[in-house]
Protein backbone atom coordinates (compact mmCIF):
# COMPACT_ATOMS: atom_id res chain seq x y z
CA UNK A 1 0.00 0.00 0.00
CA UNK A 2 1.25 3.34 -0.65
CA UNK A 3 -0.21 6.75 0.89
CA UNK A 4 0.02 9.45 -1.44
CA UNK A 5 -0.79 12.92 0.81
CA UNK A 6 -0.28 16.19 -0.72
CA UNK A 7 1.94 18.76 1.83
CA UNK A 8 0.49 22.44 1.20
CA UNK A 9 -0.20 22.32 -2.68
CA UNK A 10 0.30 19.99 -5.30
CA UNK A 11 -1.50 20.27 -8.85
CA UNK A 12 -4.11 17.94 -8.62
CA UNK A 13 -4.11 17.39 -12.22
CA UNK A 14 -0.68 15.68 -11.52
CA UNK A 15 -1.75 13.19 -8.86
CA UNK A 16 -3.90 11.20 -10.64
CA UNK A 17 -1.09 10.11 -13.53
CA UNK A 18 0.94 9.10 -10.23
CA UNK A 19 -1.23 6.86 -8.96
CA UNK A 20 -1.70 5.66 -12.07
CA UNK A 21 2.21 5.01 -12.87
CA UNK A 22 2.42 3.47 -9.37
CA UNK A 23 -0.25 0.71 -9.37
CA UNK A 24 1.49 -0.05 -12.70
CA UNK A 25 4.77 -0.01 -11.96
CA UNK A 26 5.21 -1.55 -8.56
CA UNK A 27 1.74 -3.19 -8.38
CA UNK A 28 0.98 -1.82 -5.21
CA UNK A 29 -2.26 -0.46 -3.87
CA UNK A 30 -2.36 3.36 -3.56
CA UNK A 31 -4.77 5.20 -1.02
CA UNK A 32 -5.71 8.99 -1.32
CA UNK A 33 -5.65 11.30 1.74
CA UNK A 34 -6.50 14.35 2.50
CA UNK A 35 -4.22 17.47 2.26
CA UNK A 36 -1.75 18.61 5.22
CA UNK A 37 -0.24 21.11 5.86
CA UNK A 38 3.79 21.74 5.72
CA UNK A 39 4.88 21.20 9.07
CA UNK A 40 6.54 24.35 10.44
CA UNK A 41 9.56 22.49 11.75
CA UNK A 42 10.88 21.47 8.33
CA UNK A 43 11.24 25.18 7.01
CA UNK A 44 15.11 26.56 6.65
CA UNK A 45 15.03 29.95 6.66
CA UNK A 46 18.26 30.62 5.53
CA UNK A 47 17.54 29.22 2.19
CA UNK A 48 13.62 29.78 2.29
CA UNK A 49 12.86 25.83 1.78
CA UNK A 50 11.49 23.16 3.25
CA UNK A 51 14.17 20.07 4.59
CA UNK A 52 13.33 16.78 2.65
CA UNK A 53 14.12 14.67 5.61
CA UNK A 54 12.21 16.92 8.33
CA UNK A 55 9.28 16.52 5.84
CA UNK A 56 9.46 12.38 5.44
CA UNK A 57 10.10 12.56 9.67
CA UNK A 58 6.50 14.18 9.53
CA UNK A 59 4.83 11.78 6.70
CA UNK A 60 6.04 8.82 8.31
CA UNK A 61 4.38 9.82 11.50
CA UNK A 62 1.04 9.60 9.32
CA UNK A 63 1.37 5.99 8.78
CA UNK A 64 2.96 5.29 12.15
CA UNK A 65 -0.26 3.17 12.89
CA UNK A 66 -1.34 1.81 9.50
CA UNK A 67 -0.65 -1.77 8.73
CA UNK A 68 2.67 -2.98 8.32
CA UNK A 69 4.55 -2.85 4.42
CA UNK A 70 2.26 0.84 3.94
CA UNK A 71 4.62 3.58 2.81
CA UNK A 72 3.41 6.84 1.69
CA UNK A 73 4.31 9.40 -0.88
CA UNK A 74 4.60 13.20 0.07
CA UNK A 75 4.03 15.37 -3.23
CA UNK A 76 4.32 18.99 -3.15
CA UNK A 77 4.93 22.45 -4.75
CA UNK A 78 7.61 24.08 -2.25
CA UNK A 79 11.20 23.71 -2.55
CA UNK A 80 12.96 21.07 -0.58
CA UNK A 81 16.59 20.00 0.39
CA UNK A 82 19.18 17.64 1.82
CA UNK A 83 22.27 17.13 2.84
CA UNK A 84 24.56 15.69 -0.07
CA UNK A 85 28.30 15.05 0.75
CA UNK A 86 29.69 18.21 1.93
CA UNK A 87 26.82 20.60 0.74
CA UNK A 88 24.71 21.06 3.98
CA UNK A 89 21.44 22.59 1.73
CA UNK A 90 21.21 20.42 -1.76
CA UNK A 91 18.05 21.25 -3.57
CA UNK A 92 16.33 18.17 -4.69
CA UNK A 93 13.36 17.21 -6.72
CA UNK A 94 12.68 14.34 -4.29
CA UNK A 95 14.23 11.93 -1.62
CA UNK A 96 13.01 8.48 -0.28
CA UNK A 97 13.92 6.85 2.17
CA UNK A 98 16.20 3.54 1.01
CA UNK A 99 13.76 0.55 2.38
CA UNK A 100 12.03 3.06 4.53
CA UNK A 101 8.54 4.17 4.61
CA UNK A 102 8.08 7.49 3.59
CA UNK A 103 9.59 9.69 0.06
CA UNK A 104 8.83 13.01 -0.65
CA UNK A 105 8.28 14.49 -4.17
CA UNK A 106 9.04 18.59 -4.94
CA UNK A 107 7.46 19.55 -8.58
CA UNK A 108 9.27 23.09 -7.95
CA UNK A 109 12.36 22.12 -9.59
CA UNK A 110 10.48 19.88 -12.09
CA UNK A 111 8.13 22.37 -13.84
CA UNK A 112 11.30 25.53 -13.68
CA UNK A 113 12.13 26.09 -17.53
CA UNK A 114 9.36 24.21 -18.66
CA UNK A 115 5.41 25.64 -19.51
CA UNK A 116 4.69 22.03 -21.39
CA UNK A 117 2.61 19.96 -19.39
CA UNK A 118 2.85 16.75 -20.67
CA UNK A 119 6.81 17.23 -19.92
CA UNK A 120 6.03 18.37 -16.44
CA UNK A 121 3.65 15.46 -15.85
CA UNK A 122 6.41 13.29 -17.24
CA UNK A 123 9.28 14.16 -14.86
CA UNK A 124 6.60 14.60 -11.87
CA UNK A 125 5.34 10.75 -12.66
CA UNK A 126 8.84 9.51 -13.26
CA UNK A 127 10.29 11.23 -10.05
CA UNK A 128 7.52 9.78 -7.61
CA UNK A 129 8.05 6.31 -9.40
CA UNK A 130 11.68 6.94 -8.56
CA UNK A 131 11.35 7.72 -5.08
CA UNK A 132 8.46 4.90 -4.14
CA UNK A 133 11.70 2.80 -5.97
CA UNK A 134 13.79 3.86 -2.66
CA UNK A 135 11.28 3.00 -0.19
CA UNK A 136 11.01 -0.54 -1.75
CA UNK A 137 14.26 -0.81 -1.57
CA UNK A 138 16.12 0.32 -4.81
CA UNK A 139 19.49 2.43 -4.84
CA UNK A 140 19.92 4.35 -7.61
CA UNK A 141 20.81 2.13 -10.47
CA UNK A 142 23.34 2.85 -13.66
CA UNK A 143 20.99 0.83 -16.00
CA UNK A 144 20.91 3.64 -19.08
CA UNK A 145 16.92 5.23 -19.08
CA UNK A 146 16.09 3.03 -16.25
CA UNK A 147 13.92 5.04 -13.24
CA UNK A 148 16.39 4.45 -10.46
CA UNK A 149 19.74 6.37 -12.12
CA UNK A 150 20.53 9.39 -9.98
CA UNK A 151 19.11 12.63 -11.10
CA UNK A 152 23.21 13.74 -10.78
CA UNK A 153 22.24 17.22 -10.21
CA UNK A 154 20.24 17.48 -13.81
CA UNK A 155 16.74 16.90 -15.39
CA UNK A 156 18.51 14.77 -18.27
CA UNK A 157 18.14 11.29 -16.63
CA UNK A 158 14.74 11.97 -15.47
CA UNK A 159 13.67 13.39 -19.11
CA UNK A 160 15.28 10.33 -20.27
CA UNK A 161 13.84 7.41 -18.48
CA UNK A 162 11.82 4.72 -19.79
CA UNK A 163 9.89 5.56 -16.78
CA UNK A 164 10.00 2.50 -15.01
CA UNK A 165 12.77 0.13 -13.45
CA UNK A 166 15.18 -1.70 -15.89
CA UNK A 167 16.17 -5.63 -15.93
CA UNK A 168 18.29 -5.54 -12.37
CA UNK A 169 16.32 -3.50 -10.47
CA UNK A 170 12.81 -5.10 -11.61
CA UNK A 171 14.69 -8.71 -10.52
CA UNK A 172 15.82 -7.01 -7.03
CA UNK A 173 11.92 -6.25 -6.47
CA UNK A 174 10.95 -9.58 -7.92
CA UNK A 175 13.14 -11.31 -5.35
CA UNK A 176 12.36 -9.43 -2.57
CA UNK A 177 8.62 -9.48 -3.35
CA UNK A 178 7.23 -11.50 -5.98
CA UNK A 179 4.89 -9.21 -8.28
CA UNK A 180 1.19 -10.47 -8.88
CA UNK A 181 0.80 -11.46 -12.66
CA UNK A 182 0.57 -8.68 -14.79
CA UNK A 183 0.05 -7.68 -18.49
CA UNK A 184 2.92 -6.50 -20.32
CA UNK A 185 3.29 -2.95 -20.08
CA UNK A 186 5.10 -0.89 -22.12
CA UNK A 187 5.25 3.04 -21.26
CA UNK A 188 6.41 5.10 -24.53
CA UNK A 189 9.78 6.67 -23.79
CA UNK A 190 8.43 9.81 -25.89
CA UNK A 191 5.44 10.45 -23.98
CA UNK A 192 6.54 13.40 -22.36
Amino acid sequence: MVVLVVLGDFPAELVDGIEAALRTTYQVEVQRRSPIALPKSAWYAPRKRYRADALLEHLGAQVAEAPPGTRILGLTSVDISTSKGKIADWGVFGLGELGGTAAVVSGHRLWRKTKDPAKIAWRVTNTAVHEVGHVLGLDHCVEPRCVMLDAEGGIENTDESTGGPGPSCTALLDARAPLRPRAAVVRAPSAH
